[in-house]
């Protein structure tokens, strides 16, 4: 150790370290290049790449080890001494990142070995990529050339940094050629001292800041920021409640609407508590040990507290949900055995911190891999899984379980056992496919290390695996809850209202009631709306918020003086206060009657028929009425005028295939549910699958199983757009499907588009939003037009396909119209498609910045 420490510290042993590993004088005819390119364009953190090649001749003793497999010592070897220090025995670096190993290629004469790598500024700490070390300061950021030793006699005939456009603060030493942003230092001959690089630049000032808000104090400061949405939420649902309770369905109010509206009260509440726990655990235990307050359990046994915070809010939810006898001894044993382990660590041969320190104690390492402590803390982590699963799933089941009448057995027992089965498997899975990825980031960082000829590479292999997977509880509860729990446990309390509402209002009702209009625009922001406001670093989420709801207000709003329904007859009444649903069946005749009586005016137009114009004209003035609400004494056979733009078609198709809005919007929901599934696939691929974030996948705790749950999320949330443009079917503006459409997905789009102007301003990515507005527009088109065909379900079996149908309803020239809206959609959507194939995203590998707010823990 001592000898390691010497030959780090002086450069002269370095330098013979390295002529003695790498033989260095017979690399003197090797050339080498080299360059760093910034963007700050088009990022949500400046991005640096690093591309350097170097040359050897084949007369280097090493040059075949480069063409070993990259498993092998002497490959590692021999690439440490063109990459790195050779005298390093462990060259570890997480702020790295790699596509592929470097590239070898073999000529006559040479060997070439070509690598790229990448970093992301996203914090404020020294950054070392390639032959690069990026010193990152609160405003200044300062780049240097660190050459490996081995290469300070070769040949550097290129060095080239592309500063992304902006202009350097300081250069030394002078470059060859270039201009303000772009610098190059030439060599023309071998021989000579290599250049001494070193830029200092100032970046953008957004990307200054988004590296800066992951530093202390600034990091408390994120949840801060998302906290004033979850208190719109909990507000909405609170009004939500209020408003169901003040105006009940049915009078007395039925029991089903009084657990309902409870469910919704204590989960939002709970949800709340959740979140701010979620929000703060990690930033307020890193804020307070950096503070020196409660070091005992903000340093000392923080570990401790986050298995202690990630279990209560498991059995929080397990409390509320109920489950059977079965799941409630399985949570009890695993909650015992987490508090185990948590209170007694030693027990398991866990250290009494939770931290390994590979330097200081190696023999407690050695202990920890012995007695096989990782088993007992994955098994931890597992039941914390599990307890979160059943308590998850408990509540689901409560909630959906409310609109029916109870059982006389009451909620308890009614738990699927197979379901406790799969959640024991999927525990036991995710537990372990974590300590697997921390095992591949750790491969992937520390490729370079000598693995067998040093006896401590293990002991440090071991420490830093368990320092990594040890933030598990925390890391659980902001993926699983923050990602995805957080929505579907209010957006199924509101469904629920909805269920009991929608089943027992009066059939006779054509429209929503106001509270049923207000709960359904509360679910739709809920459930639907996309929750968006991050720039630079940090989080405005309540702008956007603002927008999607003046948007769903100002549709509702045109609504009410553009729909079908809601067109005057004659003062004082409208179509809805009409139209009844008893009328059903003879407007859906009189709706078929009137596209065949247009068939045949078209026909004796073209001479290919004959008949009399005026006798056509007259019966279509007959079908253009309807019985009369109220009529004069003695005159029972009043009719009343459709409006002049509505027709027993539009009518019908206002309606919608169903008899309420309940209908309506589970028709729509099952509509949706299936044409989504190949836009679910699409969005899948772009998020989870495209170019490299598949196998980035591999790296990190949650990306496999989060591959899962988003596209789950993904189909619940279509699933809800679709649902609530059934149930705002007789509201929306439009006279079809994809009019009424169209309009709902301008409201989930205005949040997006304030989000994208945000964006442009301060050059961050536009991301996939424009292929999954593209895509939730074709959504909702098609499941309008699925909702039109299918009110005219009785005329299937006259036609032979449904799209003739669909093109005898629309009638010629509209059809033609919402056909070319059609495929305008899919061109777009082509197009986005086509431009993202060639867009390879790379993946930051190092702890994001929000986890390394929080991460550090002693010995840092």
């Amino acid at each position: 150790m001592f000898a390691t420490a010497l030959l780090c510290v002086l450069p002269g042993a370095t330098a013979r370290a390295a002529d003695d590993e790498c033989r260095a004088e017979q690399l003197k005819s090797a050339h080498v290049t080299a360059s760093a390119r910034f963007k700050h364009k088009g990022e949500d953190y400046t991005k640096v790449e690093g591309h350097l090649t170097v040359k050897v001749p084949k007369s280097w003793v090493r040059s075949a080890d480069l063409l070993l497999n990259g498993d092998t010592e002497r490959y590692r070897r021999a690439m440490r001494c063109l990459l790195r220090y050779p005298d390093d025995p462990f060259p570890y670096r997480d702020t790295e990142g790699r596509t592929k190993p470097p590239k070898v290629t073999v000529e006559e004469e040479w060997v070439t070995v070509e690598q790229r790598v990448v970093t992301w500024v996203g914090t404020l700490q020294t950054r070392h990529f390639g032959p690069w070390s990026l010193t990152v300061g609160n405003r200044l950021w300062r780049l240097e050339l660190m050459r490996p030793p081995a290469l300070d006699g070769a040949r550097w005939q290129k060095v080239t940094v592309d500063l992304g456009g902006r202009a350097a603060r300081s250069v030394s030493s002078a470059p060859t050629t270039g201009d303000t942003t772009k610098l190059t230092w030439a060599r023309g001959k071998t021989g000579g001292k290599p250049p001494e690089v070193r830029v200092t630049l100032q970046p953008p000032a957004s990307k200054a800041s988004a590296a800066r808000w992951s530093e202390h104090p600034w990091y408390v400061f994120d949840p801060l920021a998302w906290l004033p949405v979850d208190g719109v939420f909990i507000a909405l649902l609170l009004v939500t409640a209020r408003t169901a309770r003040r105006a009940p369905v049915s009078a007395p109010r039925t029991d089903a609407e009084t657990r309902t509206t409870r469910n919704l009260l204590v989960m939002g509440w709970l949800v709340l508590a959740i979140t701010v726990v979620q929000m703060l655990d990690d930033a307020l235990l890193a804020h307070f040990a950096h503070q020196g307050t409660a070091l005992f359990w903000t340093d000392q046994h923080r570990i401790a507290v986050h298995f202690g915070l990630a279990l209560l809010t498991g059995l929080a939810l397990c409390v509320f949900g109920i489950p059977g006898r079965t799941a409630v001894l399985l949570v009890i044993a695993a909650t015992g055995y987490v508090v185990a382990v948590a209170c007694r660590p030693e027990w398991f041969a866990l250290p009494s911190r939770m931290w390994l320190d590979w330097d200081e104690a190696p023999d407690e390492v050695r202990r920890f891999r012995e007695n096989r402590a990782m088993v007992a803390f994955a098994g931890a982590c597992a039941c914390v899984v599990f307890v979160w699963l059943v308590g998850a799933a408990a509540s689901l089941l409560r909630l959906w379980r409310s609109t029916a009448a109870p059982t006389a057995e009451g909620p308890r027992g009614r738990f699927p056992h197979a379901l406790l089965i799969a959640m024991v498997f999927v525990s036991v899975a995710v537990s372990a496919v974590s300590v697997w990825t921390a095992q591949n980031l750790w491969e992937h960082q520390s490729w370079l290390s000598r693995r067998n000829a040093d006896e401590m590479y293990g002991v440090r292999h071991v420490a830093t695996l368990f320092n990594e997977v040890r933030w598990f509880p925390s890391n659980w509860l902001d993926w699983f809850h923050g990602t995805h729990f957080w929505w579907w446990g209010p957006s199924l309390a509101i469904l629920a209202v909805l269920r009991v509402r929608g089943r027992a209002a009066d059939p006779a009702a054509a429209l929503p009631p106001p509270a049923d209009l207000w709960t359904l625009k509360v679910f739709f922001v809920i459930c639907v709306a996309p929750v968006v406001g991050w720039y630079a670093g940090f989080p405005l989420p309540l702008l956007p918020l603002l927008a999607l709801w003046l948007a769903l207000v100002g549709l509702l709003a045109w609504g009410t003086r553009r729909a079908v329904l809601y067109q005057k007859l004659f003062p004082g009444h409208r179509l809805h206060e009409v139209a009844k649903e008893s009328d059903r069946r003879r407007l859906l005749k009189a709706a078929r009657r009137h596209r065949e009586l247009h068939a045949q005016m078209r026909r004796v137009e073209q001479g290919q028929q004959e008949g009399d114009r005026s006798e056509l004209e007259h019966e279509l003035d007959r079908l253009h009425r309807l019985p009369h609400p109220s009529p004069p004494p003695g005159l029972p056979n009043t009719w009343i005028r459709l409006p002049p733009s509505i027709g027993p078609v539009e009518l019908a198709l206002a309606w919608g295939p169903r008899a309420t809005w309940w209908g309506n919007a589970c028709r729509a929901a099952y509509f949706a549910a299936l044409i989504s599934v190949p836009a679910v696939a699409i969005l899948t691929w772009a998020n989870h699958v495209r170019g490299v974030r598949w196998t980035d996948k591999f790296l990190q705790r949650f990306g496999l199983v989060d591959t899962v749950t988003a596209a789950f999320s993904m189909e619940l949330l279509w699933v809800g757009a679709g649902f609530t443009l059934g149930a705002l079917w007789r509201v929306l503006p439009g006279r079809r499907g994809p009019a009424r459409a169209s309009g709902l997905a301008l409201v989930y789009a205005a949040p997006v588009l304030v989000q994208l102007g945000g964006n442009w301003i301060i050059d961050q990515p536009f991301g996939t939003w424009p292929l999954e507005l593209s895509l939730t527009l074709l959504v909702l088109t098609l499941t309008g037009v699925a909702m039109d065909v299918d009110t005219f379900r009785g005329e299937k079996r006259y036609w032979p396909t449904k799209a003739s149908l669909l093109l005898s309803v629309y009638q010629w020239r509209t059809a033609s119209v919402q056909m070319a809206f059609l495929v305008g959609q899919l061109v777009a959507l082509v197009t986005i498609w086509q431009q993202m194939k060639g867009n390879d995203p790379m993946i930051l590998i190092e702890r994001s910045p929000s986890e390394s707010a929080g991460g550090e823990g002693p010995g840092n």
